[in-house]
Parts: structure tokens; C-alpha cells; sequence
């Protein structure tokens, strides 16, 4: 069962497993497609799967270098983006490409999500609209916790775009990827 969460002990742990079990969870959307279908939009959404895989990826190296750097404000490292949805929707890598990215996304993660010790160290919080201006930091462990939420967020999206496609759900996934490795 793929998508069961692997049991952790200790905080830092559970964060960790959630977070990199859902990273997982949205790479096995894209498992068997082609280019073309992994760019398609076959819903009332503009939303695509190598957008959201590519978004996923950027989520995590984002959230996890902020709890990493806290409670300086954190840098996207060289060679990785931050792009906004519709750059991500508009991106024609193709899937092993965007794969690759992805896979250096989450490595970089898992590497400063164990450097991000001090849970409860001050995150800044970024300069964006949906942020409450008031709202100045918020402690590491909660920016640990949005990556997988962010993350569970669009593996939904993306479960919902993969069935439009080809009506290959979560558990099938899963499997299938199970039999790549």
C-alpha cells in the first residue's frame, strides 16, 4: 500500500515521512504517460501534471530551505526555481526532464529538512498577497507541515487530472510505480 504513510517516531520524523511520503504520492501520477498527456489539460482546470509535480518540487526546496535557515529568510539554491502556476503550466520539458528536476527538488528537501532541527525557530514569513500582512513568522515545524499539505493539496489535483486522462487512479498508480523500481 503505497500511499500509507510509513509509521515514525518523534516529531521531526512524522514531518519528515508525511512530507516525503506525499512527494512520492504525486510522482506516481505521471507513471506510464507520455509527454503529451503529462502536458494535457483534460479538466475545466489549467492546471497539468508536470506543473504540478514541478510546483510540488519547488514547494518543498522552498519550505524546507526556510526551516533549514531559520530564522534568516531563505534562498532558492542555484539551479532551482520559483516559478509561479501558470510559468509551471506553461513549461514544455518534457516529463523526464521535469522528473529529473523534481527528483533533485526532493533530494535537496530531504537534505534541509534533516538540517532543520530547531523546530521551533522563526520562519519569515515571505512577501505575498495571500499572507496576512500582520503575520510576521511562523515556527519551522509549521513550514514543515505545509509542504505536506501543500503537496497532499495537489497530488489530489493531480489524482483527479491522471483519471481524466487515462482513468488510472491512486491505487494502480501505485502499483505500477511499485513495479518501475
Amino acid at each position: 500500500m503505497g500511499f500509507l504513510t510509513p509509521n515514525a517516531s518523534g516529531e521531526h520524523a512524522v514531518l519528515k515521512t508525511y512530507t516525503l511520503q506525499q512527494l512520492a504520492q504525486i510522482r506516481t501520477t505521471v507513471v506510464g504517460l507520455s509527454d503529451e498527456q503529462a502536458h494535457s489539460t483534460p479538466t475545466a482546470s489549467t492546471l497539468n501534471l508536470t506543473g504540478l509535480v514541478r510546483h510540488a518540487g519547488e514547494v518543498a526546496v522552498f519550505w524546507s530551505g526556510a526551516a533549514a535557515a531559520a530564522p534568516n529568510t531563505p534562498t532558492f539554491p542555484d539551479g532551482f526555481e520559483d516559478n509561479d502556476m501558470e510559468t509551471l503550466m506553461a513549461n514544455a520539458e518534457s516529463l523526464e526532464d521535469t522528473l529529473a528536476y523534481f527528483d533533485r527538488c526532493v533530494a535537496l528537501a530531504t537534505e534541509q529538512i534533516d538540517a532543520a532541527t530547531d523546530l521551533s525557530a522563526l520562519v519569515p514569513v515571505p512577501q505575498a498577497p495571500w499572507f496576512p500582512a500582520e503575520l510576521t513568522h511562523w515556527e519551522a515545524r509549521w513550514a514543515l507541515a505545509h509542504i505536506a499539505t501543500e503537496v497532499a493539496r495537489h497530488t489530489g489535483h493531480a489524482d483527479i487530472i491522471r483519471e481524466s486522462i487515462d482513468g488510472k487512479g491512486s491505487y494502480e498508480l501505485n502499483d505500477l510505480a511499485d513495479a518501475e523500481r
